[in-house]
Parts: structure tokens; C-alpha cells; sequence
């Protein structure tokens, strides 16, 4: 065949079938008998079920994740997990370094600004920057972990180190799966146990351009530079990790917030607690939502008010390039700005002394759009074949396309139609927002002419 004949494929669509295919390998994997307890044989649907979930890093399932499984099936489900969120931030930094390659030189300038330290000519040195970062977290939340269930509650050292791995993978993947069939509860009064989890848990969620700026400036290795004609200090921070840092705070002090005013004399959660302990699971309950899914208490006897604040809290989810889902933190800020302007009355939508461009408003608007319409669309579909009240079925269908984990207990009671949706919901959550917006970013095409303009009624 000449060269240059054969159809190249689109980079989003090799990694759609990469995790396809990891998704059917684990399936297979986790329907071996050494896979499943002696009690246990058979289930297909199971297996597919939490193949899904671990390589989506989102942590639902419809079996007692650690009864079903053996040791086997765990360590299967840790590699899925590890292979899922390092896949995922792998391929949206290269993408980002693919797209760069392909607009002027200008604005290869700009997007290097935008994400320093990802060395966009040298692949391998930047798969190993990330295999150092995510290994260095990881182990020392391991450790914090391990140490704790060792001193604190007499486990063996070879126990305490398995589950001190599993959990410490788990939450900076924000996979959300534990060894424990109570999830956390029964560390809700334990510090040690949750704050290292929820500081895995936020380190991962907040992306990797941004962690490798925090990096960089830490270490001094940050110099003045010129970006789109303009002369900036080292001491200018790039658009994306300012957004996702004060998005991050905001979110995580409204959520403890909003989550200890509703909760605070629930006997059910945190009512029955001392100061010290609703204070650290309203924390906890406001980090998990990040798309982690832990929870340290009953999520089936929470408040409907509080199951709605996170709703929220999973629909936006972490930053861009991280191992959370949601529609991304830049996303949601990217919406507040542009409202913002408008009702201003401005033209222009502005983040300090930056302009954002139309493109980018357009592609924040459409995946919000494309979202919402997903989750109100399984809602509906699970809500015709089901019994479970609509906060319920809408905070599961949330959870599963922010690849959340969180759940008020329906999931293993939900018909094999609501689980293959959810499982749906799980993929194109993890790969379809992605796959989304790089399909807008290449398609930008000049366009020569223009129609004539006019305004039809809004409002």
C-alpha cells in the first residue's frame, strides 16, 4: 500500500479500545473460579460490572467487594485500578502535547505556559515524571496506613502493608474500592485512617500540570517567560493551576459546610459524634465526593438535601489531567465566568488578566450540555424500571458517570438494565468527556465568511 494511503485513527478513539479491551481482560479474569470465593462461581454480570468500575477508577459494585473476591480478584481489581487511572492521565497529557503540536507557534508558546514541566518533546521522560509522582504518593499514603492499622488496631505487618497499598492506590486513583464492607465507617472516628485517604484523595484530583507547577515552584525551577507577546514574572501563576487551586478550596469549604449544618443532629450519620468527629467526617464527606467514594458514614440515612449538595459536589468533580472524573473543575469555573459576564453586561469573559477565548467557552458549555443530558437521560431510563425514589436513582446515575463510587445501597438491588447503564455511564464518564473535548479542540477550522446576524428572543 503507497504511503500515506492507510486512514490514521484518532488518538481518542486508540484509547477508547485500549480500555475496552482492558475492561473485557479483567472481566475474564474476574469470572475465574481463583478469582471468586468457593461460594461465589458463575456471575458474569458481576464481573463485567466491577471490571468496568475498577478500570473507570469509580468504585460501585453490586457484591461485597471483599467477601466475593479472593486475594487474587483484589490484587487483579488494584491493577485494573492503577492501570486505569494512570492510563487516563497519560493520555490526556499527551493529547494536550498532540494538539500543541498541530496550531502556530504562538500558541504553542501559550499552551507550553499552560502546562509547565509536561516536556512535550520528550515522551518517555514525561510517562516516568508521572510514574515517580504517582509512586511517590501512593507510598507515602501506604505507609501512613500501614502504620496505623499495624500500631493502632494489631494487624500483621504483611496485612497492614496489603491494605495499606490497596487503600493508598485506591484513593489517589479516586477508584473509591475498600477492603472493608462498611467502606470507612469503621474509621470514622480514626484521624489517622481518613485525613491521609482524603489527602491522597485531593492530591490526585487536582491534576498533574498542576502538581508539576506546585513541583517546580517549590524547587525554584520556575523563571520569568513570554507568553503571547506579554512579559510574564515568575511569580504569575498559569490560568489553569489558579482556577483549580481556589475551585479546590471553595469546594471542599462549602462541601464540610454544607455537609455538618444538615447532618449535625442526625443521629443516623454525625449527630450522635463529638465536635472533633463531625467536624472530620463533614471534611471527609466533602473530600470523597471529589470523585473518590469512600464514606465514613451511612450514605443510605443521610438527608435528601444533603444527598443533592452532593450531586453537585460529583457532577463537577477534579481538575483536568487528574485521576478524578466530573465534567472538571475549569469546566464549572469556565461557566460561573461566562454567566458572570453576562449578566455584567460585558462582551468579554475574563479570569484576572486573562481573556478566555470563544473556543474554549464553547467547548465548556457543550460538555456541561452533553452531561447534564446524560445523567437526566439515565434517570429517566432507570427511573421506568425501578422502585427507588428519584434522589436515589439520580445521586447513583451522578456517581456513576463522575466515576464516584459514592451509593445510598441500591446498586446490587438495581436489574441488569440499570446496571448496564450505569456501566455505561462509568465508561463514557472516565473517557467520554475527553474523548468530547478533544473532538472540538481538532475540529477548529477557520471559517471565511460569515452570515448575517440576527437575534432571536431569549428568556
Amino acid at each position: 500500500m503507497p504511503q500515506g494511503t492507510g486512514k490514521k485513527v484518532h488518538p481518542a478513539r486508540i484509547v477508547a479500545r485500549v480500555f475496552g479491551l482492558a475492561i473485557a481482560l479483567g472481566t475474564l479474569v474476574l469470572s475465574l473460579p481463583i478469582s471468586r470465593t468457593a461460594n461465589n462461581f458463575g456471575g458474569f454480570l458481576e464481573a463485567a460490572f466491577t471490571s468496568v468500575s475498577a478500570v473507570c477508577v469509580t468504585g460501585l459494585s453490586t457484591v461485597d467487594v471483599p467477601t466475593y473476591w479472593t486475594p487474587f480478584g483484589h490484587l487483579m481489581i488494584l491493577l485494573m485500578i492503577k492501570l486505569g487511572g494512570f492510563g487516563i492521565i497519560t493520555f490526556a497529557l499527551f493529547l494536550g502535547i498532540l494538539l500543541a503540536r498541530r496550531i502556530g507557534l504562538n500558541s504553542r508558546m501559550v499552551g507550553s505556559a499552560e502546562m509547565p514541566g509536561m516536556d512535550g518533546g520528550n515522551p518517555k521522560r514525561l510517562i516516568l515524571k508521572l510514574f515517580i509522582a504517582t509512586s511517590s504518593f501512593e507510598f507515602i499514603v501506604a505507609t501512613f496506613v500501614a502504620c496505623r492499622l499495624w500500631l493502632g488496631y494489631g494487624y500483621d505487618l504483611q496485612d497492614a502493608i496489603w491494605y495499606g497499598v490497596f487503600h493508598a492506590v485506591s484513593a489517589f486513583n479516586n477508584a473509591g474500592f475498600a477492603l472493608y464492607s462498611d467502606s470507612l465507617i469503621g474509621f470514622a472516628a480514626d484521624g489517622w485512617m481518613l485525613m491521609p485517604l482524603n489527602f491522597a484523595v485531593i492530591i490526585g484530583g487536582l491534576g498533574f500540570p498542576v502538581l508539576f507547577e506546585l513541583g517546580r515552584r517549590i524547587i525554584g525551577r520556575v523563571k520569568a517567560s513570554q507568553v503571547g507577546g506579554v512579559i510574564e514574572s515568575a511569580l504569575h501563576w498559569t490560568l489553569t493551576t489558579r482556577l483549580v487551586l481556589w475551585s479546590t478550596l471553595i469546594l471542599l469549604t462549602f462541601g464540610t459546610l454544607y455537609f455538618a449544618v444538615i447532618e449535625w443532629n442526625n443521629p443516623a450519620t454525625i449527630g450522635d459524634m463529638g465536635l472533633g468527629e463531625k467536624l472530620l467526617n463533614s471534611f471527609t464527606q466533602s473530600v470523597q465526593p471529589r470523585t473518590a467514594g469512600f464514606n465514613s458514614v451511612n450514605l443510605g440515612e443521610v438527608y435528601p438535601a444533603t444527598l443533592m449538595g452532593m450531586d453537585l459536589l460529583m457532577f463537577i468533580g477534579g481538575g483536568s489531567a487528574s485521576t478524578a472524573g466530573g465534567i472538571k473543575l475549569t469546566t464549572a469555573a469556565v461557566l460561573i465566568f461566562i454567566v458572570w459576564t453576562e449578566i455584567r453586561g460585558e462582551t468579554a469573559v475574563n479570569v484576572g488578566s486573562r481573556r478566555l477565548p470563544r473556543s474554549i467557552q464553547r467547548q465548556a458549555l457543550t460538555i456541561i450540555s452533553l452531561a447534564s443530558l446524560a445523567v437526566i437521560t439515565a434517570t429517566i431510563l432507570i427511573s421506568l424500571t425501578t422502585k427507588f425514589t428519584t434522589d436515589q436513582i439520580f445521586f447513583e446515575v451522578i456517581s456513576a458517570f463522575g466515576t464516584v463510587g459514592l451509593s445510598t445501597g441500591i446498586t446490587a438491588q438495581m436489574p441488569p438494565f440499570g446496571q448496564f447503564i450505569l456501566m455505561a455511564l462509568m465508561f463514557g464518564g472516565r473517557l467520554g468527556l475527553v474523548v468530547v473535548a478533544t473532538a472540538l479542540a481538532v475540529r477548529q477550522t477557520k471559517v471565511h465568511f460569515e452570515y448575517p446576524k440576527e437575534r432571536p428572543l431569549i428568556g
